[in-house]
């Protein structure tokens, strides 16, 4: 999470508040950002920041500088935000993300481990809340070991602008569990009569193979995970722990954008079936070399809502299996 927040450093601005004990809730290095004051226009605009600068920031530390009016951000829920970077040094403003979608953030036990500071602060803070952070060490081996010395003291401001329930992925012996009692693949019943319904992604493929995919308008996010074959394999079947090479198209259900293909890449890819997500782990075994399959993967079985690794929500996957390992 650290790294994320790092690396996006390259568009963020600035702030000034005061408030009463509860809305100063902080955590980690005690004392850095008693002089930061913000000034907030609205949830769209940069926020004006600025504190006594130089900062002596030597370890993580956040705080909440300014309070909004919404809703707690409860544990277990992910946040949407903004933020704006100031230099620890001179209170110059580096850059802000505010011309760019918002980004979202998982408050849950994997932040808690991976960075206690700010799920600490987080944790209870109000929707419309300003909130310093700042992070040295993370940002130093961001950086790099040669010019980590040479890298200004971050000081970032996030705007949290939303929270929503999150999705989490289900972990591999939750989806073997779900699995073994049948609860985890959609019967073929119920397919084709989603199919029947006009509720299933169409597949058109053009001439040169590659398939194209149509999201209905009433597409329904499923709560099993959809199989439906597109054209028979006559090869070795996959287990769930074979290698497969295969061509393959992904877009989300919801929008029905592309976010991989390995067409584009204009090769095949090679993987172990028990190396990817539950979706393909299950909806792919069983299927033969050469088979052609449709798969709509639910949010859990996919990369969960919000996703840090992947795409988030309900997937839909065109795989085309060339050769069983």
């Amino acid at each position: 999470m650290r790294k994320v927040l790092a690396v996006s450093l390259s568009a963020l601005l600035f702030l000034s508040a005061c408030g009463t004990e509860e809305e100063q809730k902080s955590a980690g290095q005690a004392g850095v950002f008693d002089s930061v004051k913000v000034k907030v226009e609205d949830a769209e605009t940069v926020p004006e920041v600025e504190f006594d600068a130089p900062l002596d920031i030597t370890e993580s530390a956040a705080k909440v500088v300014h309070t909004g009016d919404g809703e707690e951000v409860a544990d277990g829920q992910s946040i949407t935000f903004k933020f704006v970077a100031l230099n620890a040094e001179d209170a110059s403003v580096l850059g802000d993300t505010y011309a760019q979608a918002a980004s979202a953030l998982p408050v849950n036990d994997m932040l808690k481990e991976q960075d206690p500071v700010l799920y600490e602060v987080l944790l209870g803070a109000k929707v419309g809340s300003q909130i310093a952070y700042a992070f040295p060490d993370a940002q130093a081996q961001a950086s790099g070991a040669e010019d980590a010395e040479e890298q200004p003291t971050q000081v970032m401001v996030l705007n949290v602008l939303s929270t929503q329930d999150t999705v989490p992925m289900l972990d591999k012996d939750e989806a073997a569990a779900r699995n073994a009692d049948g609860t985890l693949l959609m019967s073929q019943d119920e397919v084709a009569a989603l199919e029947g319904d006009g509720k299933l992604p169409k597949v058109t493929f053009g001439d040169d193979g590659v398939p194209a995919v149509e999201i209905p308008e009433d597409a329904v996010e499923p709560e099993k995970l959809i199989v439906k074959v597109l054209e028979e394999g006559e090869g070795a079947a996959l287990t769930e722990t074979s290698t497969v090479k295969a061509n393959y198209l992904g877009v989300g259900l919801r929008d029905g954008e592309t976010f991989d293909s390995s067409y584009e890449q204009g090769e095949a890819i090679e993987f172990p079936l028990d190396g990817v997500i539950s979706g393909w782990t299950y909806g792919l075994s069983g299927q033969k070399a050469g088979a052609k399959v449709l798969l709509v993967i639910p949010t859990e079985l996919a990369y969960g809502d919000p996703a840090q690794n992947g795409p988030s929500g309900p997937l839909v996957f065109v795989v085309d299996i060339e050769e069983v390992k």
